[in-house]
């Protein structure tokens, strides 16, 4: 019995690799530009054990370029690299000298971060002018920040990003101009809408 469940469930595989690759332009390189929100990234910031006063509200947003190479129809592999936008960070501080006076300060900049995620993306439905597919990406992200020592420094954290849905809609005479959305779960967050060209 086992033995017949997992020839269907190879057959069935195949056939929806097959289907896959039906009725379909083949441009084997892909350039996109994508925008999307940053929700997890901006609760991981806010949390950041900095102890030190900041204003973190305001509006996240994440934009990436990418890069595809697709040996066959139904598989694409390739990178990303994505820059998470936020809200300017303060780090307040007050300093005293030997009689007890004190000053304060306080200093600011831009939080972003900066991915570097190599990915690998698995089509179920090519056509000409509609492509579905999910995707997987991993890789390392660098972060800018205050140190509880008032100290600029790049921190170095993991990346991971799972496309559930992703589609791309194929316009042009050569159906090779295309504009999509994709939404997931992990740092990349829940959705962003994209654009680009095959080639």
């Amino acid at each position: 019995m086992m033995k017949r469940i997992v020839f269907i469930i190879v057959i069935l595989i195949c056939t929806s690799a097959l289907h896959a690759q039906k009725d379909s332009n083949f441009y084997r390189h892909e350039a996109r530009v994508s925008v999307g929100d940053a929700f997890l990234p901006m609760i991981f910031w806010m949390y950041e054990p900095l102890g030190d006063k900041r204003n973190m509200a305001g509006l996240y947003v994440n934009v990436a370029f990418s890069y595809f190479y697709r040996p066959v129809r139904w598989f694409w592999v390739g990178g990303n690299f994505i820059n998470y936008f936020g809200n300017r960070i303060y780090y307040n501080w007050r300093e005293y000298d030997i009689n007890g006076n004190f000053k304060d300060f306080s200093i600011s900049k831009i939080k972003y971060c900066a991915v570097l995620a190599p990915e690998i993306r698995f089509s179920y439905l090519n056509r000409k002018r509609v492509i579905l597919y999910s995707a997987l990406s991993g890789g390392i992200c660098f972060e800018n920040g205050f140190s509880t020592n008032n100290y600029k420094y790049p921190e170095i954290n993991a990346y991971f990003h799972l496309t559930c849905f992703g589609f791309s809609c194929n316009f042009g005479k050569n159906s090779n101009i295309f504009f999509g959305a994709e939404f997931g779960l992990g740092l990349k967050s829940f959705g962003n809408i994209h654009g680009g060209y095959r080639f």
